[in-house]
């Protein structure tokens, strides 16, 4: 049974006071654990458009391919019709 008022170190699961900045244990750094990649995954989904976008050009080839608009153009989710 866990304890009002406390938190457990991830790394070695000593209790700890909730305000502690690092496990008295371990030194394990509470504030990191909750850090979100966020900003590094849509850093990378932009950079991974903008590369697709200038491979396509440089090589000639449009920048969605052929392939796939047509398949968009004759599916049953097209709107007009």
């Amino acid at each position: 049974m866990k304890k009002v008022g406390v938190k457990y170190c991830p790394r070695c699961g000593t209790p700890n006071n909730l305000n502690d900045a690092y496990c008295i244990k371990c030194g394990y750094a509470f504030r990191h654990a909750k850090k979100s990649n966020f900003g590094v995954i849509l850093f990378l989904i932009i950079l991974l458009i903008i590369s697709w976008t200038a491979y396509r050009t440089f090589t000639g080839q449009p920048i969605i391919p052929e392939g796939i608009t047509n398949l968009f153009q004759n599916s049953s989710f097209n709107a007009t019709g």
